[in-house]
């Protein structure tokens, strides 16, 4: 069994031969620790990891040689007049002033980045080139939630949700009819897996009241989540936070997996396993703090304890809680690694 098939195995519900690992995202500090003058791709292929992931590259951050061009505190504005500051890691962080949707005839006039432009799917098309057949190729777009936030900022976006909810609702059908377009071409270029990423919780809960997620969100994320499968891909969410109040919401709009489900968020990945295995498949959740501090013992009895609980049955992805960021020791991150492809065989 190779890697692709067996991570399809997971996302089917069914048991692999082994528990399958992957990372979104690998910080290119680690990548030249684990591979000196490689790429995130080369460190896919060295540590057999089974699946690839390319970003969606509006957000800016993401852009292949942007993080090298600007020093952390620079800003530049991203592909959707949002302005963000360079901070050293994978991705630009977006700031609260200079917001291009501030109210509804900003949002009529708003005209978001061309989902058709090829350049767009560049990256994606060389990882198919590379692992097509083998590993499972995904593409990550900041997804309906996540692109609204950045658009309105924060603040005034939270607050929309109570005072302005016919804003949120319009500015949603608009960013989901975008995410569902590029989906809908990075399946045809290739795509095994839409990942769609965003926070929508931090470690005491999620940042919107459930009730108000449930009525605005939750339809426009399933209305994504059957555009992908329509097309005959895989759907993944990724998000941080406490989800414990809108996890079934999740669950209900027929995603094939959900990650991270990190402790430092309060959550239990083994209680999920055993409330909502048969429905999704499970991803997560190595502490990325262990990975940035404990010793390679702690690393692999954690691992193992992890496999221990979760595996059983099918229906889970052994990953870190978290991108693997500039401050993660690599050699604990494959120690991991090589624990999963060691001790995570089904008998």
């Amino acid at each position: 069994m190779n890697s692709r098939e067996r991570m399809c195995k997971v996302l089917n519900r069914e048991r692999p031969d082994r528990v399958p690992t992957f990372e979104y995202a690998i910080d290119g500090k680690i990548v030249e620790a684990i591979c000196p003058g490689g790429t995130y791709a080369d460190v896919v292929e060295f540590l057999g990891l089974d699946g690839i992931t390319a970003f969606e590259p509006s957000p800016g951050g993401y852009v292949a040689g942007m993080a090298d061009r600007l020093k952390p505190g620079e800003t530049f504005v991203d592909e959707w007049g949002v302005k963000r500051m360079a901070t050293g890691e994978m991705s630009g962080y977006p700031m609260e002033t200079d917001v291009p949707i501030r109210n509804e005839t900003d949002l009529r006039n708003f005209v978001p980045p061309d989902p058709k432009n090829p350049n767009r799917y560049d990256l994606l098309r060389q990882y198919v080139r590379r692992f097509h057949g083998e590993k499972l190729v995904s593409y990550s777009i900041r997804d309906t939630f996540g692109t609204s936030e950045t658009l309105m900022g924060l603040n005034e976006y939270l607050i929309a949700f109570q005072e302005r909810p016919q804003l949120i609702r319009k500015l949603y059908e608009m960013t989901t009819d975008w995410v569902i377009e590029v989906a809908k071409e990075a399946i045809d270029s290739g795509a095994d897996m839409i990942i769609l990423n965003s926070d929508l919780a931090y470690k005491d809960g999620t940042w919107v009241h459930p009730g108000l997620m449930e009525e605005l969100l939750a339809p426009c994320l399933k209305r994504a989540v059957e555009a992908i499968k329509k097309r005959r891909a895989y759907a993944f969410k990724h998000t941080h936070g406490n989800v414990w109040k809108i996890l079934e919401m999740l669950v209900n709009t027929g995603l094939d997996a959900l990650h991270p489900f990190a402790t430092e968020d309060g959550m239990d990945i083994v209680t999920v396993k055993n409330l909502f295995g048969r429905k999704i498949a499970i991803a997560g959740n190595i502490s990325t703090d262990v990975l940035t501090r404990a010793s390679r013992e702690e690393v692999v009895r954690l691992t193992r304890e992890t496999l221990s609980k979760t595996s059983a049955d099918g229906g889970f992805i052994l990953m870190a809680s978290s991108s693997i960021y500039s401050g993660v020791n690599p050699d604990n991150y494959r120690a991991m690694v090589e624990t999963v492809q060691r001790f995570g065989q089904y008998r």
